[in-house]
């Protein structure tokens, strides 16, 4: 076979170089341009899969927008004391940090991948219906990018159509009033044209009806609290969320015959790959996205995973340890909760092949248990002095892959949709109301607890009360799934929460400040500025190429 390449190669050396005049004056047959790309199903599809796969990538969701810029909260933090690689988590970023001009690039590149989709594409080509719905994709896409671009920065530049030429770069940064109402329309748009999750014809994987309209809640939410705190956004989020729950009510927690499995069962589902759209509103693909199109894999679970040291036979790639988990996390879960055995389950597999507890919380090996890519074969073998203790690769890699995973990550569950209506319902009637108890009811019931009003009656028996129970409870249910740092801001409490996560480590039976990687993961803490950290800067390279926009003056 061989042989016959380098032949047939040859060959077309030969005839390239005796013919290379009538070459150059042949035109070719077609020619693939912005204005007659989007003209088949086909291509369409493509182009969705363009956008998406920059979603998946590094520089958003792949590490930047699920990791590395995430955390140095009360959930966790970064742990490599010896290097400042996420420089966003540890509050040392500044406008030239990559994953600050990574994020942004990623996103914008999303918005005129969109753009020209929305402007280029002629309805004549296809029927009204399928016009209507991949143009409700890339507005979708559109939004969400938006909706990223706003939780990080607040003001941007606004750009609704193809940057086509070097000067329609320069654009000065937008209001957030004007980002979330482009975000609002084009929502709103995907919501009316795309399929909902249980038809027939829906692609896993890819927009739908309703995690445009949990979304756009979610935005909403954003808008009700810091920076904007405009809190008739509540009622607004309460429509859509009521929408969810109620009116559609096809959505629902993941749950097994024993329904405090059922958690468990939902986290495995993403690492293996299997798409459980009930609860699963949106998320990134990556175990299944060959069948849309787009090979790739992510940081997901090798960073941020259970440790599982290097020198151990049969490596699957989790020693990274770059994620940490805070000694908050388990002051919050409840004896019976059974996330916490599933997010903070404290343990590692050692070079000597053994599965054993992490002894000390502020050991670099104390790391998140969520998206975990092995777990021992028999929990009861844990801390028993076996030889050789086996352990399960979650991911169904037939070759594992050491320094990524396939495992899909989640934007948007239906367990937030319950929690978002419980917190709005709340702020918006000033107390907690029956529907508002019986949705955190309906998360605590899978998570293996007591309805709240017989675990503890006095967190329903005020609004504040039952606001700091939906800010643990949010804690608890999405611990390292991106959300805590968003949630803190827009309730603008990420400085109150970082003094409390130095308190409880300065309280915690294993503190000891000539611990050595103490001054590592105190520069979450110990760096954290108010006027600066709660929002990111401009980046540097945009402010080289638009001239209209100008620095924030923290920065």
């Amino acid at each position: 076979m061989k042989k016959n390449i380098i032949k047939w190669g040859a060959i077309l050396l030969l005839g390239t170089s005796t013919a290379c005049h009538n070459l150059l004056d042949l035109e070719p047959k077609t020619e693939w341009t912005t204005d007659n790309f989007y003209n088949t199903e086909k291509k369409a599809d493509i182009a969705v899969a363009g956008m998406l796969s920059q979603l998946m990538g590094p520089n958003a969701f792949g590490e930047n927008l699920s990791m590395s810029m995430v955390y140095g909260t009360d959930e966790g933090y970064y742990s490599r004391g010896w290097d400042d690689n996420w420089p966003v988590s540890t509050n040392t970023h500044v406008s030239n940090s990559s994953a600050v001009e990574g994020a942004w690039r990623a996103l914008y590149t999303v918005i005129n991948n969109a753009n020209l989709m929305i402007h280029q594409m002629n309805p004549e080509d296809f029927s009204e219906e399928k016009y209507n719905f991949y143009i409700a994709e890339a507005k979708f896409l559109r939004a969400f990018a938006y909706q990223n671009l706003a939780s990080w920065w607040n003001e941007v530049p606004l750009r609704v159509k193809p940057t086509l030429v070097q000067s329609d770069n320069l654009m000065p940064a937008a209001s957030q009033k004007e980002i979330y109402a482009q975000i609002e329309e084009d929502y709103k748009f995907a919501m009316q044209h795309l399929p909902h999750s249980q038809d027939g014809d829906y692609i896993p994987g890819r927009p739908n009806k309703m995690a445009a309209e949990g979304l756009l809640a979610r935005a909403y939410m954003k808008m009700a609290g810091y920076p904007m705190k405009e809190s008739g956004y509540y009622d607004s989020a309460l429509v859509h969320l009521e929408n969810i729950i109620y009116k559609d009510g096809w959505h629902d927690l993941r749950t097994s015959s024993d329904d405090s499995l059922g958690y468990r069962k939902l986290f495995l589902d993403y690492i293996g790959g299997t798409y459980e759209l009930k609860e699963s509103l949106f998320e990134i693909t990556y175990n299944n996205n060959l069948e849309i199109g787009m090979p790739g894999m992510s940081y997901i679970g090798n960073s941020n995973g259970l440790t599982f040291d290097y020198r151990a036979q049969g490596h699957p790639g989790t020693n990274h340890r770059s994620v940490q988990v805070s000694p908050v996390m388990s002051m919050k879960y409840e004896g019976d909760d059974k996330r916490r055995e599933w997010n903070i389950p404290g343990i590692q597999y050692t070079a000597a092949q053994k599965v054993t507890r992490v002894a000390n919380i502020f050991a670099p090996q104390y790391t998140p248990g969520k998206f975990r890519k092995w777990e021992p074969a028999n929990w009861d073998d844990v801390d028993q002095d076996n030889e050789v203790e086996e352990y399960v690769l979650l991911t169904g890699e037939t070759m594992v892959e050491r320094n990524q995973s396939p495992i899909n990550f989640p934007i948007l569950r239906f367990s937030d949709v319950l929690l978002m209506y419980a917190e709005a319902s709340n702020e918006k009637f000033g107390s907690p109301t029956a529907e508002a108890i019986e949705c955190l009811n309906r998360v605590r019931r899978r998570a293996g607890l007591e309805d709240i009003e017989i675990a503890n009656l006095e967190i329903i028996a005020s609004k504040g009360a039952f606001f700091e129970e939906i800010v643990d409870e949010r804690l608890r249910e999405f611990a390292f799934e991106g959300i805590r740092k968003h949630d803190l801001i827009r309730w603008e409490k990420l400085g109150e929460k970082l003094q409390e996560l130095d308190q409880a480590m300065k309280e915690h039976p294993s503190y000891d400040p000539a611990f050595w990687t103490i001054p590592g993961i105190t520069r979450c803490i110990n760096n954290f500025n108010p006027a600066k950290h709660l929002e990111l800067p401009y980046p540097l390279q945009e402010l080289n190429v638009n001239t209209q926009l100008q620095q924030k003056s923290n920065w």
